[in-house]
């Protein structure tokens, strides 16, 4: 067997490059930076510039190779969707066997922090054929799990484009589950569960913490937020998935009997529905908020400053797989609101201890959580304490990183 150098050296595949990323691409990123911090690593990153916003942004980093290739403009009709999804696969190939290539000797380990694109699971075929080898994460319950890349209902299924990249999935070496759910997926998989390592995406504790109210009120007069009162913050895709709207529904539902209490959105809506946008800033504009509800439509680079102005964290979200909002939240100590789904009711929160969480969908239900913990000041403080507690217990950087070593070190 080949020696693999005592200096770890990973290749790290995204889809999609900053500023333009998702939650997955995020942790990568993060990642990305540590190893390159750290003199016992070496890290690189080829990723797609989907947008192209990456080549036009201040943003780089000396370790990432970017390619580029266009995007299909739409989806093809008919039986040709299928010639256009197999001609992808072969630009996602074209683009990415040459730095792969060139690079090889730069790294032993292939990471995918997002099983979801083909981009990454072709990175997987040819990280086989140079011999490296490879790791792959589920990103997205519903989306990227094993679970729903190997549903084939009918034999004609097999001859579709997503058989050949379930094929290039399962080639990996191992398997990253995000959590206690995601693993419950993998366990009724056809993916062999010593191939399968559960470990969290991370929070840098040191950074994402609390702060008195002295700090919060800096912080809110530099960002220029309300600098009193109560404020609920969402940060993430404003989209239909994360539950913004049901959000909104529950604030205009109790806003009248707390005066303090104010709203802020905060993230990128310029991927997503236009509609879906346009139809909450109407909502705001008919109830008259503009002065109690904030959004700010771009990308946030600095969560935390976000996290630390804020008292209320809410995700409504209707599917995720590990959100890292949740982690960042509860270890900054604030009041954290979640919905029933297993992805953050079973695997983050548990209810009334370090958190809370309200049915799915229900805007009622989310309006009378917010209600009972604007109610219950002296009992919210051994709720925020204890989630700032597990963050650090089980979610810090140093515990994640420490997992990652002894997964590659099970595959050398």
């Amino acid at each position: 067997m080949k020696p693999v150098s005592e200096k770890l050296k990973v290749c790290i595949v995204v889809a999609i490059l900053p500023p333009a990323y998702g939650g997955a691409e995020v942790a990568a990123f993060k990642y990305a930076n540590r190893l390159n911090d750290n003199p016992d690593s070496e890290v690189i990153v080829i990723g797609w510039d989907r947008t192209g916003a990456y080549g036009e942004s201040n943003i780089k980093y000396d370790f990432v190779y970017s390619v580029t290739f266009p995007e299909n403009p739409k989806d093809a009709k008919g039986i040709l969707v299928y010639f256009q999804q197999y001609y992808h696969m072969w630009s996602c190939f074209r683009v990415l066997v040459k730095p792969m290539w060139k690079l090889r000797k730069k790294y032993d380990y292939i990471h995918n922090f997002n099983s979801g694109f083909a981009f990454n699971r072709v990175s997987i075929f040819i990280a086989k054929i140079l011999g490296k080898k490879v790791i792959t994460e589920t990103s997205l319950v519903g989306d990227d799990d094993p679970l729903s890349l190997g549903r084939f209902t009918g034999w004609k299924d097999y001859l579709k484009p997503k058989f050949i990249r379930y094929i290039f999935y399962r080639m990996a070496d191992r398997y990253v589950s995000k959590s206690n759910v995601i693993t419950e997926i993998f366990e009724k998989s056809k993916v062999p569960m010593e191939r399968v390592a559960e470990i969290p995406y991370s929070v840098d504790i040191n950074k994402f913490k609390p702060v008195n109210y002295d700090e919060k009120k800096e912080l809110r007069k530099k960002l220029g937020l309300w600098e009193e009162g109560i404020i609920i913050l969402f940060v993430g895709g404003i989209n239909v998935r994360k539950g913004v709207h049901i959000l909104l529904d529950a604030f205009v539902q109790i806003e009248k009997k707390f005066p303090a209490l104010r709203l802020l959105i905060a993230g990128p809506t310029y991927k997503y529905d236009k509609k879906y946008i346009e139809d909450l800033k109407v909502k705001i504009k008919t109830n008259d908020l503009s002065g109690k509800v904030m959004l700010k439509e771009e990308n946030v680079t600095n969560v935390d400053e976000y996290m630390k102005s804020s008292d209320i964290f809410i995700l409504p979200s209707s599917k995720e797989g590990f959100p890292i909002s949740i982690l960042e939240a509860m270890s900054c100590g604030l009041v954290v609101i979640g919905s029933d789904i297993p992805e953050i009711a079973k695997a983050q929160i548990k209810n009334g201890k370090d958190g809370f969480v309200f049915e799915k969908g229900d805007a009622g239900k989310l309006s009378s959580v917010i209600e009972s913990v604007i109610e219950d000041k002296s009992g919210i403080q051994k709720i925020t304490e204890e989630a700032r507690v597990k963050a650090v217990k089980n979610w810090s950087t140093e515990i994640v990183d420490n997992s990652y070593k002894e997964l590659y070190k099970s595959i050398t």
